[in-house]
């Protein structure tokens, strides 16, 4: 399975908010917040398999098996990059809880739960008649992760982010879909890489000593163009397409609010890309003044 991991951030995000708003007590007890972050856990993790239960796991269960030959072909690969992306966003919210929790290795306990969560709905697509258990999704999600870890205890890789946007502009996927016989209900933009793009940024000053760039970013980014096509039931075909764009970095911008809600909505705004100047320079040239 592929974006998946996009519901559990979401989910995660209101309880951090939450957390952050009205739970942010100095005077609870140490072993208190690690209860109410573990609590969130399962409580977010239940949740989120409920969800995927009814939207993707609806056909009856099958025996154990691992995903089809297409797997590491399919969307040119684009999905293992959403799965890396889910990997690295639920390691960094579970590592905010652990800290506000008052955890001694919140790094090492992040990694731990979203290793877990990545397994567990892995484990889950092995017994669908549509996914099957895929090591490359398993392993890129854990890649995610541990990038994650590596990143906060490294310095050298403080000025790297990796970041997510999805902008509806092309219907190839849902005709694609519609093509195939689903319904309207079970059409899922998680899958729909023809409109997603991934992002690794990196701090623009670091480039160019000014003051003035510790507000943007130089952005890399990679999607999949619409040329794709049905190969015996399944979508198949696609170019890959590639960018380099301008980026906010919303942390710097917003540094001197003193507002801890406002604080908190920026730090999670700022892991998807907001639109703006970009350059497609493959398959094929294009200038983009905004690009979403």
């Amino acid at each position: 399975m592929n974006y998946i991991y996009l519901i559990f951030a979401l989910n995660l995000i209101s309880y951090s908010l939450s957390a952050s708003v009205f739970l942010f007590n100095s005077d609870l007890e140490k072993n208190k917040k690690e209860s109410i972050v573990n609590s969130s856990f399962f409580l977010v993790g239940g949740a989120t398999y409920l969800y995927l239960d009814r939207v993707w796991w609806s056909e009856n269960n099958n025996q154990f098996s691992f995903s089809s030959n297409n797997d590491f072909v399919y969307a040119k690969n684009l999905d293992k990059a959403g799965h890396f992306y889910g990997g690295y966003f639920a390691s960094e919210l579970f590592n905010n809880a652990f800290l506000w929790a008052g955890s001694e290795k919140p790094l090492k306990l992040a990694l731990r739960n979203s290793i877990i969560i990545q397994s567990i709905i892995e484990l889950k697509d092995a017994y669908s008649p549509n996914y099957g258990f895929s090591i490359y999704d398993l392993f890129s999600g854990a890649a995610g992760s541990y990038f994650h870890y590596i990143k906060n205890k490294s310095n050298k890789l403080n000025h790297i982010d990796i970041k997510f946007s999805y902008f509806k502009k092309s219907n190839k996927y849902w005709q694609l879909e519609k093509e195939r016989g689903k319904s309207a209900s079970s059409y899922e933009f998680f899958n729909d890489y023809i409109n997603q793009t991934y992002w690794l940024t990196y701090r623009l000053n670091k480039i160019l000593d000014f003051e003035f760039f510790k507000n943007f970013n130089l952005a890399i980014g990679t999607g999949l163009d619409d040329s794709q096509f049905l190969n015996n039931y399944s979508i198949a075909g696609g170019l890959r397409e590639y960018y380099i764009s301008l980026d906010y970095n919303l942390k710097h911008i917003f540094r001197k609010s003193n507002n801890k809600f406002v604080k908190n909505i920026i730090y999670y705004i700022d892991y998807f890309k907001l639109p703006s100047p970009t350059i497609r320079f493959a398959p094929s040239y294009k200038l983009h003044f905004f690009y979403f």
